[in-house]
């Protein structure tokens, strides 16, 4: 597992470099049998994905599927992309997000080729979760039928202990364009200033979604972009644009468009354009699968693993959005996307050890 670690960490998986992902993929495909394992390549819009499924599978259909992405974010300089060892973390770019656990996943479909009979578990790994995931598992799930009866997806890093995440936040972009009508800054009465009309409306959607109560389970709404192409402080401003960064929970609404429907209710006075759209996960804690898993890490890592609520939002959202179970797991580490990011390598073992096990039952 270190070694395919080491190996994959070289590959520069940027959104910048799709030639790297599709090579890093190619050696991937290259470490399993083709004589027990059927290797599907898939591109959408540049980006590439990879699935790995048992001979006389149904690979679009599987009960258990393993998720990961091979994507990074960009390095700050080259070193960085080969793995150091120190005093049992691995240092290099990916290593905790998530190239580590994707050498996991690698050596748990391994270990699964040497089992008697073949088990009905698949692998996808995605290259595009990084800028989003719409062309990855958002093209796996929405056009190629997607349809695992459990998901996995091994893109939950921590710090302290292992957690199970089972539920995320969904999440809407929205540009809110006002239009005013311009004037001279000493008779603004002659004048409609879009600027205030915007923010005008930016507070009646906060006030709508509620007032912020640091790390809890609630929806949120982020002013974090306001912009007109006033020059002078001496006019009244005729256009301005404000984005919106909406994080929600089930409580809001179900679904992105749920949100959007609303919100076109309450602010008629300004024009909306939806940006992004990420769907809300959220997996029934007395679900079997997810039981099983909870039951089984526990087993191994000898003390209560919780189930966790995330504020981001991974590759996992595609599955809740169709009701398909999924839940997020991964290994201990840090500084994620920054210098000297780390994985622990004894947490590798473990998941790896978590993931055969629950596998086997």
């Amino acid at each position: 597992m270190r070694e395919i670690l080491e190996k994959l960490i070289l590959f520069k998986t940027t959104e910048d470099r799709p030639e790297e992902i599709k090579k890093g993929f190619e050696y991937i495909a290259s470490l399993f049998d083709t004589a027990k394992f059927d290797i599907q390549h898939f591109e959408k819009n540049g980006k590439h994905s990879l699935l790995v499924s048992f001979k006389g599978k149904d690979a679009l259909r599987p009960k258990v599927l393993l998720n990961g992405h091979f994507d990074v974010v960009p390095a700050e300089d080259e070193s960085q992309y080969q793995l150091r060892v120190e005093h049992g973390k691995a240092f290099g770019r990916g290593t905790h997000d998530m190239k580590g656990m994707v050498a996991v996943l690698i050596t748990v479909m391994q270990e699964l080729g040497k089992w008697p009979i073949a088990p009905d578990v698949a692998l996808l790994l995605n290259g595009d979760e990084e800028i989003g995931g719409e062309n990855g598992v958002g093209f796996m799930v929405k056009e190629m039928g997607l349809r695992p009866s459990f998901v996995l997806c091994g893109d939950g890093p921590y710090e302290n202990i292992l957690d199970i995440t089972v539920k995320e936040k969904g999440g809407l972009w929205l540009e809110l364009i006002a239009k005013g009508k311009a004037a001279h800054g000493a008779y603004l009465w002659e004048g409609e200033n879009a600027v205030e009309k915007v923010i005008g409306a930016v507070r009646k959607i906060q006030q709508y979604v509620g007032e912020v109560v640091p790390n809890a389970w609630k929806s949120t709404a982020n002013f974090g972009v306001i912009e007109t192409s006033n020059k002078t402080p001496n006019k009244v401003p005729s256009e301005a644009r404000a984005v919106l960064d909406i994080r929600f929970t089930e409580e809001l609404a179900r679904t992105p468009d749920e949100v959007l429907e609303k919100i076109n209710l309450l602010v008629p006075e300004v024009e909306i354009r939806v940006l992004t759209k990420m769907p809300l996960l959220f997996v029934e804690e007395q679900n079997p699968f997810l039981q099983q898993f909870k039951k089984t890490a526990e087993e191994v890592v000898a003390r209560e693993v919780p189930l966790v609520f995330s504020h981001g939002a991974t590759d996992a959202r595609y599955f809740g959005e169709i009701g398909i179970p999924a839940v997020v797991f991964g290994s201990k580490g840090g500084n994620m996307h920054a210098a000297r990011e780390w994985v622990d390598l004894e947490s590798l073992e473990k998941n790896r050890e978590i993931l055969l096990k629950f596998l086997d039952t």
